[in-house]
């Protein structure tokens, strides 16, 4: 059924290519997402097949393309740069994970060569050469498709971010150069892209704004095509990552968050999580902060880029006093049905705190580590499970009466006597404080009671699949 969907996806797309009489400025294109194997990803749509320098099937996604190394692997498009006319021709791409630095897309330039044709990034800028030696600055786009056309001596179009503008620039004769992509030019090892790209096509001057749509039309079929059957909720929230990372999410990624939300809903723990962020999975921290239920966190302290590692997690900074307010109250939930839990890849080395509403408080919610025990305070007086707090991985509390609760860590659980507070505090609840830790986290959850050894199963194999899909 899948296959079957891929071969009408890029059906529509050849069809829709030629209604709007485009079709034959393709020369050399290849879709490099939608199918099961590299050696598929590099079948050419039209013209010649590209020759691959370094590309593994590892460097291989379905869902989004084919992922560059930024420092040795290319395509040579084996279509010369003069193949298309001086002032008729086009390139363009589709960008699902955008260059980390300052590296070329595509195109045949030595570094401002007479003629040269590039697509590239310059800082916070995209940098389009048209057969000129000269380049023009445009926009930056984080995802999706670049393009650039010429039909005039005298000026040239360019497209990202869903909008075309024209260019003034005289063009140049070009040289008789493969276009790379990947690459600023074949065998031109200064600059390559670490970007994954899912598109590419050359030829002849072509409407930018109709093969965008075409292309993009494309791409969003394809990927959802790998998200046939998943959770509504699992999809809700990977857009919203997406958007938030500027980028789309590997295949791989979007099956264990799929797998994670599907198997919370069947386990009866899906309503009882009120806030949560998976804080490891999503591309950047602006990703990882995007609620899996409940308010989005507010950083606080000065989060860095470099606090978040998608494999493994945040981590915290005492020093910084870096923590996250969850947005929910400890009085969120009743005084007598609440939960709260993490995973910490890396435990705390210092007195911090993982989670707390107030600083040993009985009125708080709170969980943090002392030596090898594991501390919990759920509206009532603390109290402790021996060896809990001695390997990574799952931490947690859940209350569900008045006289006791449980706490689970390093495998470990057991219920503990607590007589829980008549009156619990309205404060809100931190991740990484009251007491600021320097654990590494890569979940949280915040809720009413639930099975705890239940949600360490689940959060457990996201965690590890995270770990394998990274």
């Amino acid at each position: 059924m899948t296959l079957k969907a891929r071969i009408r996806a890029i059906d529509r797309f050849v069809k829709g290519l030629k209604e709007d009489l485009i079709y034959t400025d393709l020369q050399a294109a290849c879709v490099m997402a939608g199918w099961d194997s590299l050696a598929g990803a590099l079948t050419p749509l039209k013209g010649a097949a590209p020759t691959n320098s370094g590309f593994l099937a590892t460097d291989f996604d379905r869902g989004i393309g084919l992922k560059g190394n930024g420092s040795s692997k290319y395509l040579d498009s084996n279509r010369g740069s003069n193949a298309d006319g001086q002032n008729d021709f086009h390139h363009s791409l589709y960008v699902s994970n955008a260059n980390s630095g300052n590296f070329y897309y595509m195109g045949q330039d030595t570094g401002g060569s007479t003629g040269a044709t590039a697509v590239f990034r310059s800082g916070s800028a995209l940098g389009y050469r048209n057969r000129s030696s000269g380049f023009d600055a445009i926009g930056l786009s984080a995802k999706g498709f670049l393009g650039q056309t010429r039909a005039s001596s005298s000026e040239y179009s360019v497209r990202s971010n869903a909008t075309s503008t024209t260019q003034s620039r005289a063009s140049q004769s070009p040289a008789a150069v493969d276009v790379a992509v990947y690459a600023g030019s074949v065998g031109f090892a200064t600059a390559m892209s670490d970007a994954t790209l899912s598109f590419y096509s050359i030829g002849s001057a072509t409407d930018l704004a109709l093969l965008d749509a075409r292309v993009s039309t494309l791409m969003a079929d394809l990927r959802a095509i790998e998200e046939v059957g998943f959770d509504r909720d699992a999809i809700g929230y990977l857009r919203a990552v997406e958007e938030a990372d500027g980028a789309f999410l590997e295949t791989s990624v979007k099956i264990a968050v799929n797998n994670l939300v599907s198997g919370l809903k069947a386990d009866g723990l899906w309503d009882a999580i009120g806030s949560s962020c998976l804080l490891c999975g999503p591309r950047t921290l602006a990703g990882a902060l995007v609620p899996l239920r409940g308010p989005a966190p507010t950083a606080q302290g000065g989060w860095a880029s470099g606090d978040y590692d998608r494999a493994t997690g945040l981590t915290g900074e005492p020093t910084a006093s870096l923590y996250l307010d969850s947005n929910r109250a400890n009085d969120a939930d009743p005084q007598d049905d609440k939960h709260i839990a993490v995973y910490a890849t890396v435990l705390q080395s210092n007195a911090g705190y993982y989670l707390s509403s107030g600083y040993n408080a009985t009125s708080a919610s709170i969980l943090r580590g002392s030596g090898t025990l594991l501390i919990a305070y759920l509206n009532g007086i603390f109290n402790a499970i021996g060896n809990g707090h001695t390997a990574a991985g799952f931490l947690g509390a859940s209350r569900d009466n008045g006289a006791s609760h449980v706490i689970r860590g390093s495998g470990l659980e057991a219920d503990v006597a607590s007589v829980s507070q008549p009156a619990p505090s309205s404060a809100s609840i931190k991740v990484f404080g009251e007491v600021y830790s320097d654990a590494t986290i890569a979940f949280y959850s915040i809720g009413t009671s639930l099975d705890l050894a239940k949600l360490d199963t689940h959060i457990s194999s996201y965690v590890t699949a995270i770990g394998a899909a990274i």
